[in-house]
């Protein structure tokens, strides 16, 4: 989750509270504290959606409030008329798909249920106006939209392209660093969807599955890559893996490299018929690695099938 987002949010849900608790203890209220949990209940990261939700949480506030002062002016405080009354509040709330607001709603008729007065009910419905206005006005004042999640995006290729300068290398690559971009990168993707009305969204999601399920085969070959014996035909593998390191990215670069894979299983298939056990088993892991790549570039091309490139190479991978 984006540090800065949260910060934000941390930051407004304090002074939201502050403010809130303020003004309800200025005007003598007995519901302040109230006031101000009602304030952070309505405190988000972004303004998109809290407009949206904080009307959805004012409308099932109203219900709720205008329900239990009439059950509770009719059949009194009783234990019984309470859970009679919640019963009642949250159904009303589901048949009218306001059940998102059921938490503040439940929290003032707590308030009035404590009080037990007449004017228990007018004092709950502006600790809903104490809460609720200034988290309006704090949830003004937050970030632009997020350019994380192009961001991390950006980083997951990065790390991407990293993974194949360990082909030429006697190193084992560490899967655990791109794991944690990728994580970084579904978190970044959920907060926008929670936030922002982000275009393209089905295109970025099924960007980073393809990205996560060309990791997992990635994992494989650099596995079967491992049990291979050193041999000029996993040099030459393992050379043209290299290549891969400048064509990660939003351009289409698998289809040149796809062709580059088709002559090498030419050339293999051309070769002459393993004559050891050994040579066998070598030959074959060969193509069960060139599996794996076609693999690996066909889920770049299926990609680009549903999001086809405006432009070929605009974007450097």
């Amino acid at each position: 989750m984006e540090k800065r987002l949260r910060v934000a949010l941390y930051l407004k849900m304090l002074i939201g509270f502050m403010i809130s608790f303020t003004i309800a203890y200025l005007l003598k209220m007995p519901t302040s504290y109230t006031a101000g949990v009602v304030a952070v209940l309505n405190l988000w990261y972004s303004r998109d959606n809290v407009v949206k939700t904080a009307l959805i949480r004012v409308l099932s506030s109203l219900i709720g409030l205008a329900t239990s002062a009439l059950l509770f002016f009719l059949l009194g405080y009783t234990i019984y008329n309470l859970f009679l009354m919640v019963f009642v509040v949250l159904a009303l709330l589901y048949v009218f798909k306001l059940e998102y607001g059921a938490t503040p709603t439940l929290v003032l008729i707590g308030q009035q249920w404590a009080q037990q007065t007449q004017e228990a009910p007018l004092n709950a419905f502006i600790t809903l106006l104490i809460g609720t206005i200034p988290a309006l006005l704090l949830n003004l004042f937050a970030f632009r939209k997020s350019k994380i999640l192009l961001i991390n995006q950006q980083k997951l290729d990065t790390e991407l392209a990293n993974i194949f300068t360990y082909f030429v290398k006697d190193e084992t690559y560490d899967f655990r660093v791109i794991d944690q971009i990728l994580k970084d990168t579904r978190e970044s993707l959920q907060i926008a969807l929670d936030n922002y009305e982000v275009k393209n969204i089905m295109q970025n999601f099924h960007y980073i599955n393809m990205r996560t399920e060309q990791i997992n085969v990635l994992r494989r070959i650099v596995n079967d890559l491992s049990m291979l014996e050193s041999s000029p035909y996993k040099h030459e593998i393992t050379t043209y893996l290299h290549t891969f390191k400048d064509k990660i990215g939003l351009a289409d670069y698998a289809s040149d490299l796809m062709v580059k894979h088709d002559e090498l299983v030419s050339y293999y298939r051309a070769l002459e018929l393993p004559k050891t056990r050994a040579e066998f088993e070598h030959r074959a892991l060969l193509f069960a690695i060139l599996e794996e790549i076609k693999l690996f570039l066909n889920l770049k091309l299926d990609y680009h099938q549903i999001y086809p490139c405006k432009e070929k190479r605009q974007i450097s991978e």
